[in-house]
């Protein structure tokens, strides 16, 4: 499920806030990832890109703490979902003015069963020239309760008749942790790679203790 939202005078966007944040954050760390799971056609060489995703954050929006886990039925949500390509690649994407679809599938893990009202669908027009980097921000708010959900995220580059360009896909497996914790030494923040977005929703039903 995903809505715009409306921001009464006065009050800040979480969405701006957020995608503000990881944009002057994640830039320079994406430079460091070294794993791809974004193809692109084997003759092009060196052209490159990566999707990389964020969160789920809630309100109030908290930029000094790690994104949260728990959520709970009708709470907002939100993950930051960010597209970088290198320079060849931008100049061949954004050539032709390609768009990059963003697919999130989210599945209830607790029943093994997919959650059709969370699926989400996002385009990104790239204009010749770049930018090369984009970031863009999903707010969700659930509607069932499950132990864990988990959201996937892929992604599609497609020409100007939204047909997909053969040989470009990727799916997001880089997410990246800006203050891990562990229990008995604080590691530096880094890349989780190989984890898609997980998170519980919980709700208000009873108890099945005895």
């Amino acid at each position: 499920m995903a809505e715009d939202m409306t921001v009464s005078r006065g009050e800040e966007d979480p969405k701006a806030m957020l995608k503000a944040h990881i944009e002057a954050r994640l830039e320079a760390a994406v430079q460091q990832a070294t794993v791809e799971l974004a193809e692109v056609p084997p003759e092009l060489g060196p052209n490159r890109w990566e999707v990389y995703a964020w969160g789920p954050w809630q309100l109030p929006f908290d930029p000094a703490a790690d994104p949260g886990r728990i959520i709970f039925v009708g709470e907002k949500a939100y993950v930051g979902v960010a597209v970088w390509m290198n320079p060849a690649m931008c100049q061949d994407v954004t050539g032709f003015e390609g768009k990059i679809e963003l697919s999130f599938w989210t599945s209830n893990t607790q029943t093994m069963r997919p959650v059709p009202s969370m699926d989400y669908h996002y385009c990104i027009k790239t204009k010749r020239g770049g930018p090369c980097f984009y970031v863009i921000v999903w707010e969700f708010e659930p509607t069932e309760a499950a132990c864990i959900m988990e959201t996937n995220i892929c992604a599609r580059i497609c020409n100007c008749n939204n047909h997909p360009v053969p040989g470009y896909a990727g799916f997001v497996r880089h997410v990246y942790d800006f203050d891990p914790e562990n229990l008995f030494a604080p590691p530096p923040p880094g890349w989780g790679f190989d984890r898609p977005i997980r998170y519980m929703v919980s709700d208000g039903s009873d108890c099945v203790c005895p």
